[in-house]
């Protein structure tokens, strides 16, 4: 069974930088799994996902195993067989087309990165009790969002959804 949460989170501002520099070196690794996963599809490579898992190690020496296994298993998800535009098809035409300048071509081309490498996506397993990167946890009443950016390094984050306050999955 899969759970799959959207909601906004506010954080401290050194918090937001680690969060901001780890969502884009995983978006980075999820792009290199992709290219690698094409080329190894057409060499028709038995077992790809250590030669991916090793290159990506290699690239992103500090990015949290779990993150890299969670990055080959998106890049996966995306078809091989025809061209994938990261952070958007329509965006990316929207920006090729260069009828927009100044402000406007700005928020546009910002609101194009946030969807190409604003994303983190961390796959937990029954064996780990569930997600080892991210969890919920009770701070003093306020539920909050347990983010692993490094060895033994944490961020919280607090949820100004309404909904998720007053729940404590512990």
């Amino acid at each position: 069974m899969f759970f799959s949460l959207q909601f906004r989170l506010e954080l401290k501002r050194e918090d937001k930088e680690k969060l901001i520099k780890l969502m884009r070196k995983q978006s980075s690794a999820i792009r290199v799994a992709y290219n690698m996963l094409k080329e190894l599809e057409k060499e028709k490579t038995k077992n790809p996902h250590i030669q991916i898992y090793h290159r990506l190690r290699q690239l992103f020496p500090d990015l949290p195993t779990k993150y890299i296994d969670s990055a080959i298993y998106k890049a996966k998800q995306y078809p091989t067989d025809k061209p994938v535009v990261f952070g958007g098809k329509r965006l990316f035409e929207k920006l090729c087309k260069n009828h927009l300048t100044g402000k406007a071509r700005e928020k546009l081309k910002k609101q194009w990165r946030e969807l190409r490498q604003g994303t983190l996506i961390s796959i937990g397993s029954k064996s780990d009790k569930g997600n080892r990167l991210m969890r919920f946890e009770d701070l003093n009443g306020q539920l909050c969002l347990r983010i692993t950016t490094g060895n033994r390094e944490f961020i919280y984050a607090k949820s100004l959804d309404e909904s998720f306050q007053g729940i404590c999955p512990l």
